[in-house]
């Protein structure tokens, strides 16, 4: 049987306070030795994901920002789907729209609302938010298709999102920060397209896995054949009802390679 995971990256693989992964690597190292392909799926930019795919030591097609682009590395085999472009090592199937877009937004309604951006943060001010290091703080900075950003007042959130909705954007939540991101995204939405490229290279269909935390997570928990739960450290479960759903029994990576393991286990009984 062939087999995918997807993941999201803060709060799932990464430790909600350290984004250690340390307490994964004994299920990492199974997936990479069972050749099984680990699709980093996340609201990090394209070059936090290449940073951590080397740490981890794997080279897989990987999404960013929130499903606002695909990468596949160009050893795959890559047809039928539209916005293609090959900026070399990668396929990149685009979904978002253009991070310019979004801050002209945010320029346009700065006076309605107490919200700040990446892009209105020094990095030194988002190293201090996130506890990354100012070198790595400075790659999130490095957006391309959406923005992380926080507001004032939640309350406002409503009135914000409709305002988005009138320039093609919509409003998700992740495990820190609220993102604007293009309309026509999510993490579902990418994951489906990147099971087809799958599909489509392999010649048969796949069975996928997909494991997240918060509601940005959602879509892409819908989108997979067993979706799992990461709980938070401090609030649990996310509220969700999904057919087979897995939940984790400890936060963070050392949730994610527990219930990873258990659940190849279960693969492999199920199918010996």
């Amino acid at each position: 049987m062939k087999i995918l995971i997807f993941t999201d990256l803060d709060g799932s693989l990464l430790n909600h306070d350290d984004y250690s992964f340390d307490e994964a690597l004994p299920a990492i190292n199974r997936i990479k030795s069972s050749g099984i392909p680990l699709i980093l799926t996340t609201s990090k930019t394209r070059r936090e994901v290449e940073l951590l795919q080397k740490d981890m030591g794997i080279n897989e097609p990987f999404i960013i920002e929130n499903g606002a682009a695909v990468y596949f590395p160009t050893r795959y085999t890559v047809l039928f789907f539209d916005n293609i472009r090959q900026e070399s090592p990668f396929h990149i199937i685009q979904l978002g729209i253009s991070y310019d877009r979004i801050r002209s937004f945010i320029d346009d309604i700065r006076d309605q609302f107490n919200i700040r951006g990446f892009g209105d943060m020094p990095v030194q001010e988002i190293s201090d938010i996130t506890g990354l290091s100012p070198e790595r703080a400075g790659f999130a900075k490095a957006r391309e298709y959406t923005e992380p950003f926080i507001i004032g007042s939640e309350h406002d959130i409503h009135t914000l999102q409709s305002l988005a909705v009138e320039r093609g954007i919509k409003i998700t939540k992740g495990g820190r920060f609220h993102h604007m991101i293009g309309i026509h995204q999510d993490k579902g939405e990418a994951v489906k397209i990147a099971r087809d490229v799958f599909d489509q290279h392999g010649g048969k269909r796949h069975l996928a896995i997909g494991v997240g935390d918060s509601i940005n997570d959602l879509p892409m928990l819908s989108n997979v054949d067993i979706p799992v739960l990461i709980p938070h450290p401090v609030r649990g479960y996310l509220d969700a009802s999904l057919p087979r759903l897995v939940k984790a029994d400890r936060a963070g990576c050392k949730g994610w390679n527990d219930v990873i393991k258990r659940i190849l286990d279960e693969i492999e009984t199920n199918h010996t």
